[in-house]
């Protein structure tokens, strides 16, 4: 996307983290990259999308975590270099090499699952909705958190072993 955007909400504790996303989300079109969590109990809610979505998104989220007394601080950057977006946002071959490394896994193991819970929520969403007998609805995937999603991802592997 020529026109993408980068949209960051630090707030203060995990209240402030989940209205900010939820917020942000339900406003407009926007991609929700993670929450990163930040020592002393600020979190970072990273956003990308459109120029226009994600302006708005950060205007609903940061009048949503004002009200609530939580709201660090915010920045929206426009078109944003392709050397920034490659810190927050994984190239699609990036993408692809996890989503290859995790399928040749035939077995579930502790590695399998660790590296499950190093992919971001992002990845895994995209992971799940590739594979079929997902046993989350594809409707409900994009709403999933890390932990229902490396569950079912693991389930998955597990029935293709028996």
């Amino acid at each position: 996307m020529p026109n993408e955007a980068l949209g960051l909400i630090e707030v203060k504790g995990f209240l402030g983290a989940v209205v900010a996303a939820d917020t942000c989300l339900k406003a407009a079109n926007v991609e929700l990259i993670q929450c990163e969590v930040i020592k002393g109990g600020l979190t970072t809610v990273e956003l990308t999308g459109d120029v226009g979505a994600v302006n708005a998104a950060i205007e609903a989220g940061k009048a949503a975590t004002e009200s609530l007394g939580c709201l660090v601080s915010s920045h929206v950057i426009a078109r944003m270099s392709e050397e920034t977006k490659s810190l927050f946002v994984p190239t699609e071959q990036e993408k692809d090499e996890v989503i290859q490394e995790i399928r040749e896994v035939a077995t579930i193991t502790d590695s399998t699952e660790q590296k499950l819970r190093e992919m971001k929520v992002i990845d895994l969403r995209k992971l799940a909705y590739t594979l079929d007998n997902v046993p989350i609805p594809k409707s409900k995937i994009k709403y999933a958190n890390k932990e229902k999603l490396v569950h079912a991802l693991k389930d998955i592997y597990g029935r293709s072993e028996n």
